[in-house]
C-alpha cells in the first residue's frame, strides 16, 4: 500500500514539474498600457501569450502568440505583478526604433534556432508603435536578428542622428558596421564599413560605402582604433565653428594630431602623423610663451598652429599666406604638459 502512495506521490510530481502554467497582469510594462503575460511550459516545448491593452480606452492593441492561452480560466489565474518581477520574460520595451516619439517593442520566440549563427539565437520580432496599435516591421525585425546572428554583434539605437546601427566583430582587429535610416516600418541601410585595426595602429583602417543620391559611393578613411586602449590623450577640443574636433595623443613615445569629423561617422578626416612608421616625417615643434603655449607642425605647404593662451584656445590653419583661425570650445587636457612630456617627434623651442 505505502509503495503505491509513494509512486502517485512520484507520478504527480512528475507531472507538476514537466507542466507549468504562469499569468501575469503588469501595468508598468511600457507606460499607458497593461500587458496579460501567458508562460506555458511542458517537457518538450515553451509557449506563450501577449496583449497589450491601452489604459485610456480600454482596446488591445497588441495580440501575440498562442491564442489557447488567451482563457477566461487562464485570465482569473493571472496575478498583478511589477514587470521587473516576471521571470525570464521574452517581451522587451526596445525603445524608439523609427523616431516617431513611441516606445516600440521586441518579441523573442520561444524556439530556440540555429542557422548558421556562432550560437544558437531565438528569432525577435520587432513591433512598431502606431496611433491603431502595435504592428510588426519584418525590415527592421530583420536588422535587429542579423545583428544578434554573429559573434559580439550589437543592435543600437541613435536618436541624434536618428539611425541604427548594428556592430559586429570578424577578428581580434577587425569589426563591421552598417548604418540604416527608417521610415514607418521600413528600415534602409545607408552605409556600411569595416575597420581593421592593426595595419595602421594606432588608428583603425576604415573602409566601405555610402549610399548618396541612390547610388553607392565607395570610400576609406580612418578612425582611432578603441580610444583610450594603449594611448594617452593630452588635449582635446571641439572647434566652435562645428567642423570637429582637434585630438592630440601620444601612443607609446609617439605624438599624434588627429582631425574627428563632425557627423555621425566620426571618422578621422587627417591624422599627422598616421602611423608610427611615419613618425619621423611628422615633427612637431613646442614652444612655452610668456602668457600661454603653442604647437606647430607643417602637413605639404599647409602649417597648423596650435595655441592655448588666458584669453582662448584653437587652431590656426596656414594655407600659402591665408589664416583660418578656428577657436576652439570645451577643452579637455592642456598644452602646459608638453613641458614635461618625452615625446620623439616633438621638439622643444
Amino acid at each position: 500500500m505505502k509503495l503505491r502512495i509513494y509512486f502517485l506521490i512520484f507520478l504527480l510530481s512528475g507531472m507538476y514539474a514537466a507542466k507549468a502554467q504562469k499569468a501575469y497582469v503588469s501595468t508598468d510594462f511600457i507606460k499607458g498600457y497593461t500587458l496579460y503575460f501567458v508562460r506555458h511550459t511542458t517537457s518538450s516545448e515553451i509557449k506563450e501569450y501577449y496583449k497589450l491593452t491601452d489604459h485610456q480606452n480600454k482596446k488591445t492593441v497588441l495580440e501575440y502568440g498562442a491564442k489557447e492561452l488567451s482563457s477566461p480560466q487562464i485570465s482569473k489565474t493571472a496575478k498583478t505583478v511589477a514587470f521587473k518581477n516576471i521571470s525570464d520574460p521574452n517581451i522587451r520595451a526596445l525603445g524608439d526604433v523609427n523616431f516617431d516619439g513611441r516606445q516600440d517593442i521586441v518579441i523573442y520566440e520561444t524556439e530556440i534556432n540555429d542557422d548558421g549563427c556562432y550560437t544558437a539565437q531565438a528569432t525577435a520580432r520587432v513591433f512598431i508603435n502606431t496611433s491603431s496599435g502595435f504592428v510588426p516591421a519584418q525590415s527592421i525585425s530583420n536588422v535587429y536578428n542579423e545583428a544578434h546572428c554573429v559573434r559580439g554583434g550589437s543592435f543600437e539605437i541613435d536618436a541624434k542622428n536618428k539611425r541604427l546601427i548594428t556592430w559586429s566583430s570578424g577578428g581580434a582587429a577587425l569589426h563591421v558596421s552598417a548604418y540604416y535610416s527608417v521610415s514607418g516600418k521600413e528600415a534602409k541601410m545607408v552605409c556600411s564599413f569595416e575597420e581593421e585595426g592593426y595595419d595602421s595602429m594606432p588608428f583603425s583602417k576604415i573602409t566601405g560605402k555610402k549610399l548618396e543620391n541612390e547610388k553607392w559611393i565607395s570610400f576609406t578613411s580612418l578612425s582611432l582604433y578603441e580610444p583610450g586602449l594603449g594611448t594617452d590623450e593630452l588635449l582635446a577640443f571641439d572647434t566652435k565653428n562645428g567642423k570637429g574636433r582637434v585630438i592630440l595623443f601620444q601612443a607609446k613615445d609617439i605624438l599624434y594630431y588627429a582631425f574627428q569629423q563632425n557627423d555621425e561617422y566620426k571618422f578621422i578626416s587627417f591624422a599627422h602623423p598616421s602611423s608610427a612608421e611615419k613618425a619621423n616625417k611628422a615633427i612637431f615643434k613646442f614652444r612655452k610663451q610668456n602668457t600661454g603655449n603653442e604647437l606647430e607642425f607643417n602637413s605639404g605647404n599647409i602649417k597648423y598652429l596650435i595655441y592655448e593662451t588666458p584669453e582662448g584656445f584653437g587652431i590656426k590653419i596656414n594655407v600659402n599666406g591665408k589664416i583660418s583661425d578656428w577657436q576652439g570650445v570645451a577643452k579637455k587636457g592642456t598644452l602646459s604638459s608638453f613641458s614635461s612630456t618625452k615625446l620623439v617627434n616633438v621638439i622643444k623651442e
